[in-house]
């Protein structure tokens, strides 16, 4: 693997009790690079993001992030750092407005402090100023500016999944983890969600996206293939598609 990729995952493996889950995973992805991870239910993937993403640790194996070993860092220190993800089920506060969702994405760097905030403080004033300035302009480039001040519970699939993005890319992160985005969507959506991921690779945001959608896979350079906690196969989608292991395992052919 090479030294300088954003994302290694090296030898990592992992199971629950007696169950094996993973079994020594290698991948990497590069800085700006689009990365897709395919497989059947029940082949490892959501537990690979788990790790990676710090809400399970490994029994075996590293996770490296921008050449840092990412063992003890939490999730938060992760997301901190750069490294986000998202949910199979888009994770939204309900109660709050579209633009409220995406200043939720920036507060990591607000940086006046709970006791700043709580006394209204000069800092937590302009702190709150700087996110608004900043979830704005993410809200306007995402297309939800006109539903800025909707509560989040009316938004359709699609535009929750949109402003799940919105509000993790206000964040700044490096690597964005995708964990099934077009779960739930209609054709339009998965063709609208193509377009951002696009817009993410513009800006430089390296992505790992999972996903049984075949056409959505088609905007990552590397694909893998999981299968029974191991990697089968990897490489461009047309090569994953001409291989009779992926038709074999994955595709039904």
């Amino acid at each position: 693997m090479a030294e300088s990729a954003l994302l290694q995952v090296h030898g990592l493996g992992h199971s629950f009790g007696a169950v094996k889950v993973l079994s020594n995973v290698n991948l990497e992805v590069p800085h700006g690079g689009l990365v897709g991870l395919i497989g059947p239910n029940g082949s490892g993937k959501t537990t690979l993001f788990n790790l990676i993403s710090g809400y399970i640790h490994p029994r075996v194996g590293e996770v490296r992030f921008e050449g840092r070993s990412m063992a003890g860092v939490p999730v938060e220190g992760r997301s901190r750092g750069g490294l986000v993800r998202t949910f199979q089920t888009p994770r939204v506060f309900e109660s709050m407005t579209v633009l409220e969702n995406i200043m939720a994405g920036c507060a990591k760097a607000g940086g006046a402090g709970m006791l700043a905030e709580m006394f209204a403080l000069p800092g937590a004033r302009r702190a709150r100023r700087e996110m608004q300035e900043a979830a704005g302009e993410v809200c306007a480039r995402f297309k939800l500016w006109a539903l800025r001040n909707e509560p989040t519970r009316t938004l359709p699939a699609g535009q929750r999944r949109v402003l799940e993005i919105a509000r993790a890319v206000v964040g700044r992160p490096r690597l964005l983890m995708l964990d099934e985005p077009s779960s739930g969507l209609n054709d339009a959506d998965v063709r609208a969600l193509e377009h951002w991921i696009g817009q993410l690779r513009d800006d430089g945001i390296a992505v790992l996206l999972v996903s049984h959608d075949m056409d959505l896979m088609g905007v990552v350079d590397t694909v893998h293939l999981l299968y029974n906690g191991e990697l089968l196969v990897s490489g461009d989608m047309s090569t994953l598609q001409a291989d009779p292991r992926v038709r074999d395992v994955y595709l039904g052919a």
